[in-house]
This record gives C-alpha cells, structure tokens and sequence, in this order.
C-alpha cells in the first residue's frame, strides 16, 4: 500500500467511528413513538417483543402527557421528524450499554442526515437533556413559555 493510500485509509477510519460498533438497522422496521424515543423489532418476531430505544441526551416535547398544546404541538413535528429521518434510511444504532429509569435501552441513531438527536436540537424540535428536577421544570418552561 501506498503512503497515500495508507494516509487515506487512516482517515477514512477516522471518519467512521461512530459506526464501526453499531448495528445496521432498515428505518422502515423501527417504529416511532415519539420525538427521542423508537422500538426495534426483535430479529425473531413475537408479539409484544421490542427493544425501546432512547436518544442519549435529548430530550424531545411530550406528546402522551403533555403540560400545553404547544407542547405537544412541537412534541408531533418532533415525531414526524424522526419518521422522516429514519424512513427508507440505512440507521445505525449504537448503544451506550445503559438503561433509563424506564429500562430503555440509551442510544444514539446516525443516517446519512447526521446524528437523530444533534438534527432535532439544531432545528429547535428537542433540547439537550439535563437530570434534575430543576432541569425539567426548564424544558417545561421552554415549551409551554413558563
């Protein structure tokens, strides 16, 4: 091999990590709960039998219980984002190897768009995720201009 193309190579390696451990997953098999949340359909189809998956870092506006309308009015256009990322879409899951408090699995998902989550902060549809009491009475505030 070439020094050039070593030289590449390494880059292209480089390039790629936030793939190189992640499951390959067809968008059109996961299904969309909400703005940063989805479930992939176990490999051997049962029912009931789905892994959900949390965005890490995130945290997209209610829509099962929301505090406003305007909550769950950004909540929707954050789901119906997602779909769109994710439809006809190679996505890349890579887990963290941790759980929520609700036991979903914390992941990252990754398309040709970029980042999930990165994509629906930049466009005003999610905001970073803080723990804490405080933290959530901010994103309540943020959405329902509290």
């Amino acid at each position: 091999m070439t020094r050039a193309a070593g030289v590449v190579a390494l880059m292209v390696a480089a390039a790629w990590p936030a793939t190189a451990s992640a499951e390959v997953v067809d968008g059109n098999r996961i299904v969309i709960i909400d703005g940063d949340t989805v479930a992939l359909p176990c490999a051997v189809p049962a029912r009931g039998c789905a892994e959900k998956i949390r965005f890490i870092d995130i945290d997209a506006p209610e829509t099962y219980r929301p505090h406003c309308d305007h909550e769950r009015a950004v909540g929707l256009q954050a789901k119906a984002r997602v779909a769109e990322m994710l439809r006809g879409a190679t996505v890349y899951v890579e887990r963290s190897g941790r759980k929520d408090r609700y036991g979903r699995t914390l992941a990252n998902l990754t398309t040709a768009d970029g980042d999930v989550g990165a994509v629906l902060i930049r466009e005003g549809l999610a905001v970073p995720y803080r723990p804490g009491k405080a933290a959530k009475a901010g994103r309540i505030a943020h959405w329902c201009g509290g």
